[in-house]
């Protein structure tokens, strides 16, 4: 058999490659092979077209060979065509390999999986599961806090998740709020709700506390404007529910209830004039300026810390 594992998704990717080794490897690594970085095709073929030594199988695994230059595509296909049944190959690829390619088209055909990252309700059942490992229980709304604030970082939510628990095997609101888990995706949440709410105080500091704790600034910025494009997208949909806007958008539930404050606030935040043309030209006045800081620190034209407190600046006025 012929498996290929790829997609953004390293942890998934990580576990399932795990637990496939361990089903099909050997103890001793006898009838195991790995090839990454060095492809020599006839050292494929050599370990491919032996036969197992004291075991059932031969299992060969060649990671990240779609992304590799020195790979002779050709060769290895047909070494591949004429792999002998006891051989189970496994192509392991981090992120997006180009599907273009003819190892791509040959590999997709065999027993192929994506690990594309998680997002909305296949996310927060992934949370609610692995608390349930940890030996605790989580409340809905909690998973789905924990969800908006680390995405689809599995790696981030399972190191939080068994924080959480060895704090108080039930895990709700009040205790996340209380363990102040420190991740950029909650202070890009504080920083983009201060600069709505024109809060120029609050806003300098998260940024503050952003950049004080080594992130980089084009990070922050990206972020950033991550969270005006979810803006962009809820506010669109704002005349339907929640529950509706996180559908259609595919946006964890969590991300949609604090855009859409943050969406309302834009609306009415002013005096005369149409409020819904307000907030729209407000949200592409973000846009706008964040582009232009963008380019300022790609240029050169500013040092990325004052761009970033320039835009601050600008957005709060």
């Amino acid at each position: 058999m012929i498996y290929f594992f790829y997609g953004d998704d390293s942890y998934r990717l990580k576990k399932t490659v795990e637990a496939f080794s361990k089903k099909f490897g050997s103890d001793d690594n006898l009838n195991t092979s790995l090839f990454e970085g060095d492809f020599d095709i006839e050292k494929i073929r050599s370990d491919v077209m032996s036969l197992p030594f004291l075991g059932k199988n031969r299992l060969v695994i060649i990671k990240n060979a779609l992304s590799g230059k020195t790979v002779d595509t050709k060769k290895l296909i047909g070494v591949l065509d004429k792999k002998p049944e006891s051989t189970i190959i496994l192509f392991i690829e981090d992120g997006q390999p180009d599907k273009r390619s003819a190892l791509f088209k040959r590999l997709i055909m065999e027993k192929a999986r994506e690990f594309g990252i998680m997002q909305g309700g296949e996310l927060v059942k992934w949370i609610r599961e692995e608390t349930k490992k940890a030996g605790g229980e989580i409340e809905p709304k909690a998973a789905n806090i924990l969800a908006g604030y680390f995405g689809g970082d599995l790696w981030q939510l399972k190191n939080e998740i068994e924080k959480l628990v060895a704090y108080d095997k039930k895990v709700t609101e009040e205790t996340i709020e209380k363990l102040s888990i420190a991740n950029i995706n909650v202070k890009i949440f504080d920083l983009t709700d201060a600069i709505t709410a024109k809060n120029k105080e609050k806003a300098f500091r998260v940024l503050g506390e952003l950049l004080d704790s080594g992130e980089n600034e084009m990070y922050i910025l990206s972020m950033v404007q991550w969270q005006v494009r979810n803006l962009a997208l809820v506010y669109s949909l704002k005349s339907h529910s929640e529950y509706e806007i996180a559908k259609m958008a595919k946006l964890n539930p969590f991300i949609v209830r604090k855009s859409l404050a943050a969406v309302r606030l834009l609306c009415h935040s002013h005096e005369g004039g149409n409020p819904d043309e307000i907030g729209f030209n407000k949200i592409k006045s973000y846009y706008s300026q964040i582009i232009e800081t963008e380019n300022d620190i790609k240029t050169g034209a500013k040092e990325p810390d004052v761009a970033l407190e320039l835009l601050v600046n600008k957005l709060t006025d």
